[in-house]
């Protein structure tokens, strides 16, 4: 299974185990009266919304304090949990010779399946792989502790605006992984070297796209995300909106989609394209990077196109982090260290496709020694692409349930 192909949806979880998570930490009621309290919306525990123009210090805990420095290594087994095929198994191993010790990845394909865990208490985990739009929660419900940055030498490594990121002001409980755009891929052979670029607004390709293309247009099963294009062909660019009237006006955009061309909603978009099974798909950059290896024998890269805007564009990124009770922490810090050397994350970037967001990994460069094909060079994420960008954050309680109705309606036709 691709990195991004779950069954569930990062942020369709997210809506579903709200509450789950607020147990962890609070009830809904005392969220709302600290929004009340402090002027702003609030997640879990009372820790506000990190936005860039609002970025947040995760708090500390007296029960939940980081490590002491100057311990050496446990001798493992590190248990690794992580998305299904997110790491080069190549660097795995390479670890675990450097180390002279054993690395267990379990994988979950879902965060559903990933929180029920977590939660259990039984899971015995001391890495994992988590989101920007979990990491507060998981602070507020004390599932992860918080790093003592004298193991991370290699946090220095990272881009700048990364390595003291808007939603963990100073890093206190993860470091970056990688880093993609969502854009738009395109066979260039059924609609043209430009594709969307051709378009004033290249949004707007999606609503006009003619019957010829019916069955053979699509966009990512998540509801952020598509929705967030909806409103990005009407030139909204908050994608963290919670008004209803916005919100639920991109979903009806997305409706007529589905009346015009029989829009799809898969996140297969680097097979479906290459194998020509779709013409147009909302896409991210990491899938699109290595879906050249897809196509079929004989056919060019050059059929595939990836466009997103040169400034403007919606970024993500993913980071690891260290589960407090971690039975071999300063061990899982030397394997969060070790991932942000420069060779490793270009090793990993090679199998992956997802780039780490590290200074030494010049882009040029990327294209230049054919990790990437040079029509594809856009799939390649800059640090300017990230502080210009979009982000999908999380939403209040009130917020998500807009989001996820709106989407539910959507669906249903």
């Amino acid at each position: 299974m691709h990195p991004r192909e779950r069954t569930t949806t990062r942020r369709r979880f997210l809506l579903a185990s709200g509450g789950a998570v607020a147990a962890l930490s609070g009830a809904d009621a005392l969220l709302r009266a600290a929004e009340a309290l402090a002027g702003e919306p609030m997640g879990p525990g009372g820790i506000p919304l990190a936005r860039r123009s609002h970025p947040v210090t995760l708090p500390l805990y007296g029960d939940n304090e980081p490590i002491a420095s100057g311990k050496s290594p446990e001798k493992g087994p590190l248990q690794v949990f992580n998305w299904a095929e997110y790491i080069n198994p190549k660097v795995v191993r390479q670890f675990e010779r450097d180390h002279g010790v054993q690395v267990t990845v379990t994988t979950f394909e879902n965060e559903e399946e990933a929180l029920a865990k977590l939660t259990s208490g039984q899971a015995g985990f001391d890495v994992w792989f988590a989101t920007v739009e979990y990491l507060s929660r998981a602070v507020a419900g004390k599932l992860v502790q918080p790093l003592d940055h004298h193991y991370l030498p290699n946090l220095k490594n990272v881009w700048a605006s990364l390595e003291s990121p808007f939603y963990d002001v100073g890093s206190r409980y993860s470091v970056p992984y990688t880093v993609y755009t969502t854009g738009i891929t395109w066979r260039t052979d059924k609609l043209g070297a430009k594709g969307p670029a051709a378009l004033a607004n290249p949004y707007d390709i999606f609503w006009h796209a003619p019957s010829k293309w019916t069955g053979k247009v699509a966009i990512i099963d998540d509801e952020r995300e598509a929705l967030g294009l909806a409103l990005l062909h009407r030139h909204v660019t908050d994608l963290n909106t919670e008004a209803p009237s916005v919100v639920q006006r991109a979903g009806a955009d997305l409706s007529q989609l589905t009346k015009s061309v029989h829009v799809k909603t898969n996140q297969t978009d680097y097979t479906d394209v290459a194998n020509g099974a779709t013409w147009l798909s909302q896409a991210w950059s990491g899938d699109m990077a290595t879906a050249w290896q897809y196509l079929p024998k004989g056919v060019p890269a050059s059929v595939l196109g990836y466009w997103r805007p040169p400034r403007g564009a919606v970024v993500g990124s993913d980071m690891i982090t260290v589960l407090r009770g971690a039975k071999n922490p300063v061990l899982a810090h030397a394997f969060l260290d070790y991932v942000l050397d420069p060779k490793k994350g270009l090793e990993n970037f090679s199998w992956l496709g997802y780039m780490p967001p590290l200074k030494a990994i010049d882009p040029e460069a990327v294209v230049a020694r054919g990790y990437i094909p040079k029509n594809l060079a856009t799939t390649v994420v800059r640090e300017s692409d990230f502080v210009h960008g979009l982000s999908l954050l999380p939403l209040t309680t009130q917020g998500q349930t807009l989001w996820q109705d709106t989407w539910s309606t959507f669906k249903a036709g």
